[in-house]
C-alpha cells in the first residue's frame, strides 16, 4: 500500500516527482470529480513509468468545504486504487499544503474515511 502524507509546503525542494500544473490546484468548475481523478491517475502513471518513488501534488483550494471534502476523498481513493492495481515504483504520495488549515482538512478526511486503525491516522499531535 502506498503511503500518503499531507505535509506543509516549504521553501526547500523535495526529492521526487513534483507536480506543478495548476490543474491540480483547483476543482473543475463542472464539479465532476471524475475529471480530477483522471488527472491524478494519469500523473501517477507517468511518474511510475519514470521510476519515481515519491510524488508531490499541490493541495486543492475551494470555497465550498463539502465539495473540498468530496474532492480530497476522491483523490485519496484514486491514489489508493493506483497503489492496489499492481506493482509500481511509487511508494509515497505527498500533498504539499499551502497552510495549516488546508493540511488539517486533508488529515481530517483521511482520518474519517481511510484510516482503518488509530495507528493509520495522520496525526501531528493535535489529536489524542
Amino acid at each position: 500500500m502506498l503511503e500518503i502524507q499531507a505535509i506543509q509546503k516549504s521553501n526547500s525542494t523535495p526529492d521526487g516527482h513534483i507536480v506543478s500544473d495548476d490543474a491540480f490546484r483547483t476543482i473543475p468548475a463542472s464539479k465532476d470529480l471524475t475529471l480530477l481523478a483522471g488527472l491524478y491517475k494519469a500523473e501517477l502513471e507517468s511518474a511510475a513509468a519514470a521510476g519515481a518513488e515519491t510524488i508531490y501534488f499541490p493541495s486543492l483550494s475551494c470555497n465550498s468545504q463539502p465539495l473540498l471534502f468530496r474532492a480530497i476523498s476522491q483523490i485519496y481513493r484514486t491514489i489508493l486504487d493506483f497503489g492496489d492495481a499492481g506493482d509500481t515504483s511509487v511508494k509515497k504520495v505527498c500533498i504539499l499544503c499551502e497552510d495549516d488549515e488546508i493540511r488539517n482538512t486533508y488529515m481530517v478526511v483521511w482520518n474519517f474515511y481511510y484510516a482503518g486503525t488509530k495507528s493509520a491516522r495522520m496525526n501531528d499531535g493535535r489529536w489524542d
